[in-house]
């Protein structure tokens, strides 16, 4: 609808005259030659003004019918628009006014498809048609049947998660006994008491005694006079007095050992650690033993999950191959499209939905002539999974799916950091590692922080050696 134009003044009308001849007598600015005909106007006698007030009257007139004509106007398409929102005789609540007309133009196109199909059909060979119902047919079946595995799949990675977040509360429970009954220590620790450097012994504390060429689990004396908790009385604990079989190429020193151990203690309590040792002394191989502990004495291939640096991502997926070859490693890196095919191929649904555990057949590997596990039937072609902390924040979604069995996170190397340091950083990792591991435990590796110096408080694994020859041999 146009828009009715408004009625000029007396005024305005004398400007339309008068306003372009003041400009060019004076040659002056518009702002100047407006104050000069505002001057003028007042100084003209009512008989001079007469002819502009009838010029006025005149619009105001035009402007008038027009809006009337407008005004009514409208008012008819408002009427035939409330009108069309009213159902009449024949019409239901679903087609009224418009809505019948659109439906009615609908009708006539779906009709006219109709028509046509059937005259194409009434023109076709019988069996073109038969084959091409045949082909159709065929398509939907395997639609259905992608569907089917689609959705099969995920209800296995739904029940996968489930059982893992039942693991997860009986971890969880485990370690707050296992905390509740170190409260005395950290007591100690927190008053000053104490020496921080020495780890104290829980009363009535009985070294585990293992025979040194055996890694046969015992389980430690109660001592006379005690009655021990009965759930303490069937706990056992593993301590190895000799490196995995699949551990390659050297031997664990003492340390190094001790500090396998150690994970494997956190890993019972369902406690994260911090591995502090010094540059040197082997902290890639102990965290490479704790991924050999549990797929030689536990039996479970992984998933595991190493996030690094992007510099030392290379160099990690040497040394898994170097040290462990049993374990498969494979390096979650690249660009978009190659991280897509990484996930299409590697990192689906069918894959997080694997329990972990090794098969029970082994087959001989033709390059080596070893035994190994036959994984033919394992839909994850990989127990290590390498990638950096860029791709983690990116791939979230993706490496959410997958209950990771251990988490090791390698820290950026840094100088020894004063105790407030430690903290704040001690609590970035350990945030961080909720993203990945809120099902199971989580190994890390810490870099060249004197951390139980620092931060006695945080429960630390951290070796010394007197000799500067650190290399396994």
């Amino acid at each position: 609808m146009a828009l009715v134009s408004k009625a000029k003044s007396a005024f305005l009308y004398y400007q339309s005259t008068h306003l372009k001849g003041i400009k060019d007598e004076l040659k002056c600015s518009m702002g100047q030659a407006m104050t000069e005909l505002s001057s003028r106007w007042k100084a003209l006698s009512q008989k001079d003004r007469e002819p502009y007030f009838e010029m006025e009257a005149t619009d105001r007139e035009r402007f008038q019918k027009e809006s009337a004509v407008a005004d009514a106007k409208a008012t008819a398409e408002q009427n035939a628009r409330r009108d069309n929102l009213v159902a009449k005789d024949g019409e239901g609540v679903s087609m009224r006014g418009e809505r019948r007309k659109i439906a009615m133009e609908r009708q006539e196109v779906e009709d006219g498809r109709a028509r046509r199909k059937a005259r194409i059909e009434a023109e076709t060979d019988p069996e073109i048609l038969a084959e091409r119902r045949r082909v159709k047919e065929a398509k939907k079946a395997e639609a259905r049947a992608r569907q089917r595995i689609r959705d099969n799949e995920e209800k296995k990675l739904e029940d996968r998660h489930k059982k893992l977040d039942k693991e997860a509360e009986k971890k969880k429970n485990k370690r707050l006994e296992y905390l509740l009954s170190q409260s005395s220590i950290f007591g100690k620790l927190k008053s000053g008491k104490g020496d921080a450097k020495e780890e104290p012994k829980a009363e009535g504390y009985v070294p585990h005694h293992r025979d040194k060429k055996s890694k046969k689990i015992e389980k430690a004396p109660t001592p006379e006079g005690e009655e021990g908790d009965e759930d303490d009385a069937d706990e056992k604990h593993v301590f190895l007095t000799k490196q995995p079989d699949c551990i390659k190429f050297g031997t664990l020193k003492p340390y190094q050992l001790e500090g396998l151990n150690w994970m494997i203690h956190l890993a019972e309590k369902g406690l994260n650690g911090i591995l502090a040792d010094e540059m040197g002394l082997g902290k890639t191989l102990q965290s490479i033993s704790i991924l050999a502990y549990h797929f030689e004495f536990q039996r479970l291939q992984g998933p595991h999950l190493v996030c690094v640096p992007k510099s030392t991502l290379s160099n990690w997926m040497n040394e898994l191959k170097r040290w462990c070859p049993t374990l498969r490693a494979i390096k979650f890196h690249g660009s978009k499209d190659e991280r897509a095919e990484l996930i299409y191929n590697y990192f689906n649904n069918e894959a997080a939905a694997h329990d972990g555990k090794r098969p029970a057949t082994q087959i001989k590997d033709p390059e080596t002539g070893e035994m190994v596990d036959d994984n033919s039937n394992n839909p994850r072609a990989w127990d290590v999974c390498v990638t950096t902390y860029e791709v983690c924040n990116t791939e979230q979604s993706t490496l959410r799916k997958f209950g990771w069995k251990v988490s090791i996170f390698i820290a950026f190397c840094c100088p020894p950091l004063p105790s407030t340091g430690i903290k704040h950083l001690t609590i970035y990792i350990f945030s961080h590692i909720t993203v990945f591991s809120n099902r199971r435990g989580a190994q890390i590796e810490k870099r060249d922080v004197n951390v139980q110096q620092n931060c006695p408080r945080i429960q630390l694994y951290a070796s010394s050696t007197s000799n500067g020859d650190t290399s396994p041999k």
